[in-house]
């Protein structure tokens, strides 16, 4: 009896041996994954447990953007871009919208969206959608039920004629974030400059069609759309 005690508790210890191994690369290889989907910007790729924040979204439909030009007071004629949008709360309890429009492209910086106020009459006047509201009225309660319903429109400024490709990230959909360190933060920075907070983001990602879409106004193409942590 005594023999097959140890025997089984050698075999026990050479089992926990071999598992322990197992499961620290498990956590290690789950931790690299996490890293990796926070890097790559995916959102279904990253530990739960990281999420913070409310777990809210809006329901979000929008109209591919579309060019419109405009004579702006000092600059002349412009070729300015629009997206309509619409938010709708299913969430059961009002929460605050903060909207956040920002288009990229390959060939430039990154251009926040704005309220050009003559850009934006003009919008009013040819598309005649009613109860539509531009970048700041937007900012507030959106009440829950599809009747409360929010329709605005972001508007950006002239793209790069060199541009191929854009794409739009929407923030101010979700109530949830993660945090990451900031590597370019000083070691004797205060405690929340070493945080970065990376909000659940809606991408929009558009192709250009042709060398000269901006004397054609060709529409864009719609690649794809996807979220991530921005």
């Amino acid at each position: 009896m005594t023999r097959v005690c140890l025997w089984l508790c050698g075999a026990l210890v050479g089992f926990l041996a071999m598992v322990a191994p197992l499961a620290a690369a498990e956590e290690v290889d789950a931790a690299k994954v996490a890293e990796k989907a926070i890097e790559a910007g995916n959102p279904d790729n990253v530990d739960p447990t990281q999420i913070k924040g409310e777990n809210w979204m809006f329901d979000f439909t929008f109209e591919n953007p579309q060019p419109i030009i405009v004579n702006t007071p000092g600059l002349g004629q412009q070729m300015y871009w629009y997206v309509v949008y619409t938010v709708t709360n299913r969430t059961g309890a009002e929460h605050n919208f903060v909207p956040a429009f920002t288009l990229y492209t390959t060939s430039t910086s990154l251009q926040r969206a704005g309220v050009y106020p003559a850009v934006f009459d003009a919008i009013k006047k040819q598309r005649k959608i009613r109860f539509l509201e531009n970048a700041v009225q937007m900012i507030g309660k959106v009440l829950p039920g599809e009747d409360n319903a929010r329709t605005g429109v972001a508007i950006f400024g002239p793209m790069p004629r060199d541009a191929e490709s854009f794409t739009i990230f929407v923030e101010g959909l979700s109530g949830q974030y993660i945090e990451r360190p900031n590597p370019q933060a000083k070691p004797d920075a205060p405690p929340a400059a070493k945080v970065l907070i990376l909000r659940k983001t809606l991408t929009l990602t558009y192709k250009l069609p042709g060398d000269q879409w901006w004397l054609n106004q060709d529409p864009p193409l719609f690649a794809k759309k996807a979220w991530t942590w921005r």
